[in-house]
């Protein structure tokens, strides 16, 4: 037997699984989030040397790019190196990663998720830090908003939308099922009355054929031919001839009311598994089939599960594992046919699945005598696989346990309550920061003019910083000056102009060596009123 040897990596799975349209949206987003975020950090950091700001520029913007289309196979990933690109100030991917993440997260571990937000949270307090010019406190409410807008926000809205969908699968399903309940209660309804009736017509049909005996009987003992006995001869054939045509109009009642159902679907077997896998290879998966054994007759159950089987994992490969290589073994053994289909890892199913058809298989197996079995194998491969029996009895009808659709509702409308509740907590937070951020601008202490006339070159920065307030702005100049702006208020104008004040100190090695007084007027337009 050939091994099936194991993927390159799910990038290839992507590419080749998914669509022509879906790959172009992925590029495109890609490059436009990577040539936005270029733009942004070539701006955020203008003052640094060329050198530096093309090679930061050119390490976001493949970050972004990277980060975009790795979101649909491994999320947190994804999340992790679009949290790198906050450390610039300038990352856009955060909002479509978080997104996606948001969406998927009942396929990824808990743990995982909280340690990608928590460090996309470091990042994006760290990026403000470095990118702000304003106080510790601005930047910290500045990182804050931003982590909420940019990664709670949609990874909370994308979680709800993803619960109303699964609902809305579910009670799709809960649909379906019960209308094909309801189909065969209505069958059960119409055999039953086709089977009284089939009772009754032969209850009818028995008592034609009991007067065709008796009148039989009476043509054998008027044998002699008499002419009392001719008139009676000719009226016991008579007789006879009308009871048995209406005995066979009653045959015909019977029959047609018995085969009222008309042609039964004929099951397929496992000699047709053939045209199924070729239909599956035009997807361009690679599909292996192998027989061994001698092959035996099935009944008509076991043959139908036993195809059923293949056909379900086939089905489930494809969806849930999209590009990866399927092994169908159909083994034949002295008591059971064992049939299997295995397939490895690939790319993940991106809805979301309810597992029905896996139940319904197993029932069709266990009606004929067999077992189903499924799960993932020790080397990361999923096998579906079942046996069934040459010979088998058909067995008694199990209870079924009491349906959770009823638990499902609730359980996910508990969690979209308590989505909805994020979404509104964190916008709450989002717009508190905000409130924060604005309050600490407008409440930055001014320099007094005293202060800026008492300080003088070579003064240390040390004695200044105790007299003067939070700076507007930090600015590290390539001469190895660090200049700080501090607000001085407004000076008193003529009544057309507006003067706004601010100081700036430059320090080296925390002395002070130079200073300035830095106004900006503004023209005021004043119209008469009269």
């Amino acid at each position: 037997m050939t091994s099936i040897s194991r993927p390159a990596s799910n990038w290839w799975l992507a590419i080749r699984g998914a669509k022509r349209r879906r790959i172009a949206y992925e590029a495109a987003l890609a490059a436009g989030l990577a040539g936005i975020t270029a733009f942004m950090a070539a701006d955020t950091w203008f003052d640094l040397p060329p050198g530096p700001r093309i090679a930061l520029t050119v390490t976001v913007s493949l970050l972004t790019l990277a980060a975009v289309p790795l979101r649909r196979s491994r999320p947190i990933t994804a999340l992790l190196l679009a949290a790198l690109t906050e450390f610039t100030g300038a990352g856009l991917a955060l909002f479509v990663v978080s997104f996606a993440v948001g969406y998927r997260y009942r396929q990824i571990r808990r743990s995982a998720v909280l340690l990608g937000f928590g460090f996309t949270a470091v990042a994006c307090m760290v990026g403000a830090h470095l990118g702000e010019d304003g106080s510790a406190t601005f930047n910290a409410l500045a990182g804050l908003m931003y982590f909420l807008v940019a990664g709670v926000l949609p990874g909370t809205l994308a979680a709800v939308l993803a619960q109303r969908r699964l609902l809305v699968m579910s009670m799709n399903q809960r649909n379906i099922e019960l209308h094909e309940q309801q189909q065969v209660v209505a069958g059960q309804a119409q055999a039953r009355e086709r089977t009284r009736i089939a009772a009754e017509l032969h209850d009818s049909l028995g008592h034609r054929l009991t007067l065709i005996s008796l009148y039989a009987g009476g043509l054998a003992q008027a044998a002699t031919p008499s002419p009392s006995t001719e008139k009676a001869r000719a009226q016991a054939v008579g007789l006879l001839r009308d009871t048995s045509a209406q005995a066979m109009g009653e045959l015909r009642q019977i029959l047609k009311v018995l085969h009222q159902d008309g042609p039964a679907e004929a099951g397929r077997s496992l000699d047709e598994v053939e045209p199924t896998i070729a239909a599956a290879r035009q997807t361009g998966t690679e599909i292996e089939l192998v027989r061994s054994g001698d092959p035996r007759p099935l009944p008509i159950l076991a043959e139908h599960a036993a195809y059923r089987v293949v056909q379900e994992g086939i089905t489930n490969a494809l969806k849930h594992a999209r590009g990866a290589p399927i092994r169908v073994e159909v083994h034949y053994t002295e008591d059971a046919v064992h049939v299997s289909v295995r397939n490895r890892p690939g790319l993940p199913y991106q809805g979301q699945s309810t597992g029905q058809g896996l139940h319904g298989l197993a029932e069709r197996v266990r009606l004929a005598g067999g077992v189903l079995s499924s799960g993932s194998l020790e080397d990361g491969d999923f096998r579906l696989g079942g046996v069934l029996p040459y010979e088998a009895e058909v067995p008694e009808p199990v209870t079924l346990p009491p349906s959770d659709f009823q638990h499902r509702i609730r359980r996910t409308s508990r969690w979209q309550r308590l989505g909805a509740v994020g979404i509104v907590l964190t916008t709450a937070i989002a717009l508190a920061a905000l409130i924060g951020a604005i309050t600490e601008i407008e409440t930055l202490d001014s320099t007094d003019q005293g202060v800026y006339n008492f300080a003088e070159t070579g003064d240390d920065f040390q004695r200044l910083k105790l007299l003067l307030p939070q700076p507007l702005s930090t600015e590290t100049r390539a001469d190895g000056q660090v200049c700080r702006i501090y607000t001085g208020g407004a000076e008193d104008t003529p009544l057309t102009l507006s003067t706004e004040v601010n100081y700036e100190f430059c320090f080296r090695d925390d002395v002070l060596v130079s200073k300035q007084k830095v106004e900006m007027r503004t023209q005021l337009q004043i119209t008469d009123g009269t």
